[in-house]
C-alpha cells in the first residue's frame, strides 16, 4: 500500500464518505482538491461512478448550472457561451466519484490480523458494514470490528444502535466511523468501542488503522463522572455506579448478563432471570449462583427484581 494518502488526502476521502451518498463532483474535485484527489484516484478509494450532464459555466462566472450539449464536431460535450463562444468542458470536470467502500476496508485493515467470512458484509445498506474479526494485541479473543458512516444523523445512529442490539457480543466490538469525535450523535453505544478513523489512522501507513493505537484505546478505562448512575467499559469487565463504586468482571457469563442488564437499564426494560441467564449460555439455575457468593455480595445492593423482572435500581 502506498504512503502518498496524507493527512490532507485522507481528511477529503472522510469528508465524502460523510457526504449522503459518498460521491463528488469531478469539477470539485478539479477546482478545490486537485492534489489530494489525485492521490485517492491513483489508490482506487475514488472511482468514477456516472457523468453530470451540467456544469458551471467556465466563461460566465456565473453560479447557475449550464446544460451540456454533445458536439459530434469537436467529439465532446460543452455549452453555448453568449461572451466566449463554443466552451469545451473536460471529461474530468463532468464525471461523478463515488467512494470504493472495498477498497477503503482493505486499506484501512491492512494492518490488522482480520478474520473474515468472505469479506464486507453490509449490515445496514450504505452505512454499517461487518468487517471481521481482529487479532489486538494479546488479547485472547479476537475483536469484531464493524464499521459505520454519517453516525451525526439520528436516523442512521438508530439503525446502528438496533443492528447492535440484535447482533450483542459477549466482549467487546469496535464500531470504526468516518464521523469525526465532535459530531458523533451519542457518546458511546453500549458493548461498543467507537472510534472515529481520523484518530486511529498511521499515516506513516497511508491510511491504515493503527493496531497500537485500538490496543491503548481499548485498554484505556475512560473517566465516569460521579453524576452518571451507571457505566460499563468498553470491553464489559468493568461496571462503575454513581462514579464510585466499581465492579470487576472476568467471566464471560458476568459480562453478559451485566451488558444486557445494563443496555435494559439505559432502554427501561427489565428481564427475567431465565432470559438472562440464556443470554449468557449459562446453566445456573439463579442470577445468585451463576455470580457465586462473593460478586453476588458486590451486585446485590443495586439489583432488583420487581414482579420477577431484574433490573438496576440506582
Amino acid at each position: 500500500m502506498s504512503s502518498s494518502i496524507d493527512r490532507r488526502a485522507v481528511d477529503l476521502l472522510l469528508s465524502i464518505v460523510e457526504s449522503a451518498d459518498a460521491k463528488v463532483a469531478g469539477a470539485v474535485l478539479s477546482d478545490y482538491h486537485a492534489n489530494s484527489a489525485g492521490k485517492l484516484l491513483a489508490a482506487n478509494v475514488l472511482r468514477l461512478d456516472g457523468h453530470n450532464a451540467a456544469a458551471a459555466s467556465l466563461a460566465d462566472f456565473e453560479d447557475e448550472p449550464v446544460s451540456l450539449i454533445w458536439s459530434s464536431e469537436r467529439n465532446g460535450y460543452g455549452y453555448f457561451s453568449p461572451s466566449a463562444g463554443w466552451v469545451d468542458v473536460p471529461k474530468e470536470r463532468m464525471g461523478v466519484y463515488g467512494v470504493d467502500f472495498p477498497v477503503l476496508f482493505a486499506r484501512l485493515l491492512v494492518g490488522l490480523d482480520i478474520a473474515s467470512r468472505g469479506g464486507a458484509r453490509a449490515l445496514v445498506p450504505r452505512a454499517l458494514w461487518e468487517l471481521g474479526d481482529a487479532r489486538i494485541g494479546r488479547r485472547p479473543q479476537r475483536v469484531p470490528i464493524w464499521f459505520a458512516r454519517r453516525l451525526s444523523d439520528r436516523r442512521i445512529w438508530a439503525d446502528v444502535a438496533d443492528a447492535a442490539r440484535r447482533r450483542p457480543t459477549p466482549h467487546v466490538r469496535i464500531l470504526l466511523t468516518s464521523t469525526p469525535s465532535g459530531r458523533l450523535l451519542e457518546p458511546g453505544l453500549p458493548g461498543h468501542l467507537v472510534v472515529s478513523i481520523g484518530d486511529a489512522i498511521d499515516f506513516d501507513d497511508g491510511m491504515a488503522v493503527s493496531p497500537e493505537i485500538l490496543s491503548a484505546l481499548l485498554d484505556g478505562t475512560p473517566a465516569v463522572s460521579p453524576h452518571t448512575p451507571l457505566s460499563l467499559s468498553p470491553s464489559g469487565q468493568r461496571l462503575t455506579i454513581h462514579g464510585n463504586v466499581t465492579i470487576d468482571l472476568k467471566s464471560d457469563i458476568h459480562i453478559a448478563i451485566i451488558r444486557k442488564l445494563v443496555e435494559g437499564h439505559q432502554d427501561g426494560r427489565r428481564f427475567s432471570a431465565r432470559e438472562l441467564l440464556d443470554h449468557a449460555h449459562s446453566s445456573a439455575k439463579t442470577l445468585r449462583q451463576a455470580f457465586g457468593a462473593q460478586r453476588w455480595a458486590d451486585l446485590e445492593p443495586y439489583l432488583k427484581s420487581e414482579n420477577g423482572l431484574w433490573g438496576f435500581a440506582l
